[in-house]
């Protein structure tokens, strides 16, 4: 092999890791022969290597990131060095961290999506030291010049929801947690997200919907890759809660609530939201099912039904319905007289094939009326359709 002049940071590199040495030849042939779009890529690769994911390795990588790409930092696409900080400060106590991006401010700032994602990894270290109230502030102001700007790469959008959902999980706020989540998701290739981080990270985001009061929207979430993660994970009969409140039927939250006894009573915010939170939000979903399996001309609920199909008693139904009309998930009249509900709106969501299949068989009983109704015109005024 062609022997490499090696600076004295990779030459102590060679030292602490022999075994990485091919990266550290690629490394020092990059360096010499001026290629920094390679020589990124090697270090992306070189980092990402075993030693460097312990905390232990936390002062040698400061170390070898002020000797050896700290001096290269004005050869290097802005973007990435902030990548590579990131890298660095990942195992580094968050005050550590804040000590090591301070000084990249100013150089940062120098390109938009570079200040962007330097502000991100600024704020995420911030909610991990614990100052929640700068990192929002932080973090408000970012998401303006974010949702104003034009064409901001997926990964400063992935990294900016990540770390706003950090911030919601730290303040204890499920509603925004899950929505920052899910747009974290949209912008996030799967491959990108550690295999060993995402049936936790399922779990977590599964949880925050379930318990946040208002969100009654599952067909987003069920229809995530990351799901998948829970399949033979210690978190997979999360799956049966979330398919319940998906499909909005009793008898699955029932059976789920049964099956997953020990489980649901371990994890703490589901034991404490499951009479406040996850029975009455079961009632509504189920209330709006009602509602939605019904032809349009016979969405004329009575009481006992809906206090039959949603499992409450006949004094509760009224507050049920006037609580789902609050929270604009259906619209209609209460006629208290004859005990009947009128629904004329029902809050659309995210169809699965079932509810795909009533709306056809739906569309197919307009079409038939319809064609009835035009035969009956024809057949009513002949001489008019024929002038």
């Amino acid at each position: 092999a062609m022997e490499v002049d090696r600076p004295p940071a990779l030459e102590a590199q060679r030292k602490a890791h022999p075994e990485l040495s091919e990266l550290q030849d690629q490394l020092a042939s990059h360096v010499g022969a001026k290629l920094y779009h390679q020589f990124t890529q090697s270090l992306f690769a070189y980092l990402a290597s075993p030693p460097f994911k312990q905390e232990a390795a936390a002062g040698e990588l400061v170390e070898f990131f002020d000797a050896f790409i700290k001096p290269l930092e004005n050869k290097l696409d802005k973007v990435k060095f902030v990548q590579i900080l990131s890298i660095v400060c990942k195992v580094q106590t968050p005050t550590k961290a804040l000590e090591v991006i301070a000084p990249f401010e100013a150089s940062a700032a120098k390109h938009r999506d570079s200040k962007y994602l330097w502000q991100v990894l600024r704020s995420e270290k911030l909610v991990l030291s614990g100052d929640t109230d700068t990192a929002k502030e932080l973090l408000d102001g970012l998401h303006k010049e974010i949702s104003e700007a034009y064409e901001v790469d997926a990964l400063i959008q992935s990294e900016f929801h990540k770390t706003q959902a950090q911030l919601w999980k730290a303040l204890s706020r499920p509603q925004d947690y899950y929505r920052s989540s899910i747009s974290y998701l949209s912008f996030t290739p799967l491959p990108s997200i550690p295999a060993e981080d995402r049936p936790r990270l399922a779990f977590e985001i599964g949880c925050a919907a379930l318990v946040a009061p208002e969100e009654f929207n599952f067909g987003e979430l069920l229809q995530q890759d990351l799901l998948s993660a829970l399949e033979g994970s210690e978190y997979e009969w999360v799956k049966d809660l979330l398919q319940a409140f998906g499909e909005g039927k009793f008898d699955l939250f029932d059976g789920a609530c049964t099956k997953h006894r020990a489980k649901i009573d371990a994890a703490a915010e589901l034991k404490q939201a499951e009479q406040t939170v996850l029975r009455p939000k079961m009632c509504a979903l189920a209330l709006m099912e009602l509602a939605f399996r019904k032809p349009k001309k016979q969405r004329r609920l009575t009481f006992s039904e809906i206090a039959d199909h949603c499992r409450v008693g006949p004094k509760e139904v009224e507050v049920l319905v006037m609580q789902a009309m609050c929270a604009n998930l259906i619209r209609g009249q209460i006629d208290e007289v004859e005990g009947l509900v009128m629904v004329t709106w029902v809050k659309p969501r995210i169809l699965d094939n079932s509810r795909i299949d009533l709306m056809r068989d739906g569309v197919d009983a307009w079409a038939a009326q319809a064609g009835l109704l035009l035969e009956s015109l024809e057949d009513m005024t002949p001489e008019l359709l024929v002038s």
